[in-house]
């Protein structure tokens, strides 16, 4: 196959359709020289011989002296007449037991009598031989006298028919090959027919002297001279087979590949100079001009990055390792350079962790290998990337004017990493014209917002607010209200329904009153109290007053078990129906009540 580049510099040729119509021919006759290669030869035709001289004496010599030709007629017309389908068996058996002419049955003398002549004749070992043998000749002859003998003379015939057809083009025959089937098929049949008749009648009657007719000498005359015709046929074939073979080993495999390879030059370089190519190779021409201008800005590119690598990447490096290790990471960037892989310039550069330099990598890295894919961690990752960002907006000259976004910044991080990101987002915002934070933690945002002294004009706090199933929309957020502890959660709630409003959920404020209890005799009785145990542990050990500061709440004991009792029943550890649970109004305020005042006393207590 030729490159583009030998396609284009093909050259052009005069009488190029002459020179390819002149090898299509050839090779139109080369392509023959293939064919004659694997062509078969003819085959020899065959027909069975026959020896009529022999087939008559064979027939003659049945014959039995003293033997009554109507020995068989008798005897069947005699079982017929008078015994019956066992009468064959019992008669033969008669004959076995003849002596001195006298009947085996009733001893009378049986010398002279026609009929058991007959018998002794139908019955003799002589005359089942005679039966047999006219079988076996008879089932000779149709084995090779039958339909499928005559059917393959027809098909190999018409098979080398075909096969001169073809071997006519490429060899000189001296002679026409012919065979009058029509003839052959006509005498076959007539003398198949003559023959098998005569084995009939000498079956029927196997004692009957068989005389072979004219008609039959003069069928067998014109079946041998078939016979004759088919050997002088084979002669002709053998004759034709041995100028096929020569023809076959005059086959010159190399002149049509030559030829072949000929052919396809010539057809490229019609191709070549046809308008449609020659428009696409001018237009490539012209495209490669572009690429050695490209190639030549590349290379321009490349000096142009290197020196920005040396200049401002060295600069990056040492301002993101700053920022790493206040980040406390334990790794560096170093080695800065640049890369054109791909086509596009880039710049890379290695890890440095614990003074081991660490590649990059890419996306075919095997995990055997030490690359950033399975070296960093997630955390690790994300303050590298952060280290990036801060170094490029210390170079900025027009940060005053920026808007900048902050997306998720603490992933992965610890609370070290989220301080120091927090105190840079913060730095910033003094800085540029805006920043905005994007973030899950709802814990980093309170940390943001308690770093700024003017909250309430400095600060605006979003969210974003599910609409339907569907539809979100973006509302205001109390971020002070939303971070409180669990504890003050539960507190407010309690205290927002005492205060009567209706915002609140009756059936949360229930669920409050456990843990509100819990969270704060936790803080109180730090000891008494582990984190592990629950309100129903506490009220057990006050009961048991394991402890001086446990007696001093056996006043409060009796209100600690109401309202556990009565909190319980909204829960899904102690009630698997909480949701469903039958909420009172007024019940419920006179807990929230007492829950409040149990507080104030615990309170007194500490």
């Amino acid at each position: 196959m030729l490159s583009i580049k030998d396609f284009i510099k093909l050259p052009e040729k005069e009488n190029l359709e002459e020179e390819i119509k002149k090898i299509e021919k050839s090779l139109y006759s080369l392509g023959q020289e293939s064919e004659i290669k694997t062509k078969q030869k003819l085959t020899k035709l065959s027909l069975p011989s026959f020896d009529l001289n022999k087939f008559e004496a064979s027939l003659a010599g049945i014959s039995l002296n003293l033997i009554s030709d109507q020995a068989e007629v008798l005897t069947k017309q005699h079982i017929k007449e008078l015994l019956d389908e066992g009468g064959e068996n019992w008669l033969e058996y008669g004959v076995t037991k003849l002596e001195n002419d006298q009947c085996p049955f009733c001893k009378q003398d049986i010398s002279g009598i026609e009929i058991v002549a007959a018998f002794k004749t139908y019955f003799s070992s002589e005359y089942q031989k005679s039966i047999k043998f006219i079988n076996t000749i008879s089932t000779s002859f149709k084995e090779k006298f039958g339909f499928n003998t005559l059917s393959s003379l027809n098909t190999s015939l018409n098979t080398n028919l075909n096969l001169l057809s073809f071997w006519q083009n490429h060899i000189v025959l001296d002679n026409n090959l012919n065979l009058a089937i029509e003839s052959i098929n006509k005498t076959w049949e007539l003398f198949t027919s003559a023959i098998t008749e005569v084995l009939e009648i000498k079956k029927r009657s196997p004692l009957e002297e068989v005389t072979i007719s004219e008609e039959i000498v003069k069928l067998h005359k014109q079946y041998q001279a078939i016979l004759d015709n088919l050997s002088r046929y084979n002669e002709q074939v053998e004759s034709i087979n041995q100028k096929i073979e020569e023809r076959k080993l005059s086959v010159d495999k190399l002149s049509l590949q030559n030829q072949k390879v000929s052919l396809e030059r010539l057809k490229n370089i019609q191709l070549r100079y046809s308008s449609e190519k020659s428009e696409l190779i001018n237009s490539y021409k012209e495209l490669l001009g572009k690429i050695k201008k490209l190639s030549k800005l590349k290379i321009q590119v490349k000096n142009e990055l290197n020196q920005y690598t040396e200049e401002i990447f060295q600069k990056y490096e040492t301002r993101i390792n700053w920022h790493l290790e206040r980040c406390g990471a334990s790794f560096k960037i170093s080695d800065y350079k640049s890369s054109f892989l791909g086509g596009k310039p880039s710049s890379n550069f290695s890890l440095s962790i614990n003074n081991i330099p660490v590649q990059l990598g890419n996306e075919k890295s095997p995990l055997t290998t030490a690359s950033f894919k399975n070296t960093l961690s997630e955390g690790d990752k994300s303050s590298l990337a952060f280290a990036f960002f801060l170094a490029k907006l210390e170079t900025d000259p027009d940060i005053e004017r920026k808007i900048l976004i902050f997306d998720d910044p603490i992933s992965s991080m610890d609370n070290h990493r989220k301080g120091y990101t927090a105190d840079q987002v913060v730095r910033y915002s003094n800085l540029a014209r805006q920043v905005l934070v994007l973030t899950h933690d709802t814990y980093f945002a309170r940390a943001l917002w308690s770093k700024y002294a003017d909250k309430k004009t400095l600060l605006t706090q979003l969210c974003v607010i599910r609409d339907g199933t569907t539809d979100s929309t973006i509302g205001n957020w109390d971020i002070e209200s939303e971070t409180k502890s669990d504890y003050y959660q539960s507190y407010f709630t309690l205290a927002d329904f005492l205060e009567g409003k209706t915002e609140v959920d009756p059936r949360s404020v229930a669920r409050c009153i456990r843990p509100l209890l819990e969270g704060n005799l936790r803080i109180r009785f730090p000891a008494d109290f582990k984190s592990n145990e629950w309100l129903g542990n506490f009220i057990d050990k006050v009961r048991q007053e394991e402890t001086e500061s446990l007696k001093r709440m056996k006043n409060q004991l009796t209100e600690l078990e109401d309202i556990n009792d009565y909190s319980k029943k909204f829960h899904h550890d102690k009630n698997p129906y909480a949701d469903s649970e039958q909420l009172d109004h007024t019940e419920l305020l006179s807990y929230v009540k007492r829950t409040l005042n149990v507080l104030q006393g615990v309170h007194n207590v500490g």
